[in-house]
């Protein structure tokens, strides 16, 4: 999904790839520069506050913050519960606050969420999520919820609340002259998508339930391009009033889901 927004937003500016993986980092470049694609390159774990703010150094070296299309995250096959919960939604937020400062006129940045967000969570568990740097927020869930949570079921509330963070940063962001938005994709055709795939049966009915379906020979519907594509709107000037909101891109799997027609 970051090669695809990397080759999609190709003439903003100049193109830095960040990934904790230096393998990964060198396979990405040379598939853009194969591409003709000039990109830059620079290794972050963004769990750690001093990857974190060397990253930001490197940015400033290299100019002005135009975008940010942050795609890093772990799915619930991945990691276990407490590790998704740090990289998924305190990762993201140690991220935004060490780009506000660097974030001027025509920034936009737009951080990956997830369909699996649109999960209805008690409002004492939301509000836990607004204060998501704290050093017990991953018990202070439990607690809050009664119960000890899986990968799976941490991963939608990470999700969650990387969302409530886009809608609560656009004030901060907007007094910059700069723009937040997070994208929810739905049940994407990645690598990551095919692994959960293998792992959690129900998808292959979630799957057959998106109402938008393009390709059947796909195992899922939807594409890396489709996240990419709505990314470089997302960060273009065409988008220039959109701010402080999630963007759905799930084929209709929320609204099918939320309005499943009843048996007779």
């Amino acid at each position: 999904m970051g090669v695809e927004c990397a080759r999609a937003l190709r003439g903003i500016g100049r193109v830095l790839l960040v990934d904790i993986d230096d393998a990964a980092l060198e396979r990405a470049s040379a598939t853009l520069t194969d591409d003709g694609l000039s990109v830059e390159l620079a290794r972050c774990d963004i769990t750690v506050p001093d990857d974190v703010g060397r990253l930001v150094e490197r940015v400033t070296e290299l100019g002005s913050l135009r975008a940010v299309a942050h795609t890093a995250g772990l799915s619930p096959v991945m990691a276990d519960a407490r590790r998704v919960l740090d990289v998924d939604l305190r990762g993201t937020i140690r991220l935004l606050d060490a780009l506000l400062p660097i974030a001027g006129p025509g920034t936009a940045v737009v951080c990956i969420a997830s369909s699996a967000g649109y999960i209805d969570l008690p409002s004492e568990v939301c509000s836990l999520l607004d204060d998501p740097m704290s050093t017990t927020l991953g018990a202070d869930l439990e607690r809050a919820l009664g119960m000890e949570l899986e990968s799976g079921f941490m991963y939608a509330i990470a999700k969650h609340g990387v969302i409530r963070a886009c809608e609560r940063y656009a004030a901060a962001f907007g007094a910059r002259g700069a723009r937040i938005v997070s994208i929810a994709p739905g049940l994407m055709d990645t690598e990551m998508g095919r692994l959960e795939l293998s792992k959690q049966p129900v998808m292959v009915e979630m799957a057959a339930m998106t109402p938008v379906q393009r390709d059947p020979s796909a195992p899922l519907p939807g594409r890396a391009d489709d996240i990419a594509t709505t990314v470089a709107f997302l960060c273009s000037d065409r988008a220039s009033f959109v701010s402080g909101c999630d963007i759905r891109v799930d084929g209709g799997l929320i609204g099918a889901s939320r309005h499943r027609p009843t048996a007779e």
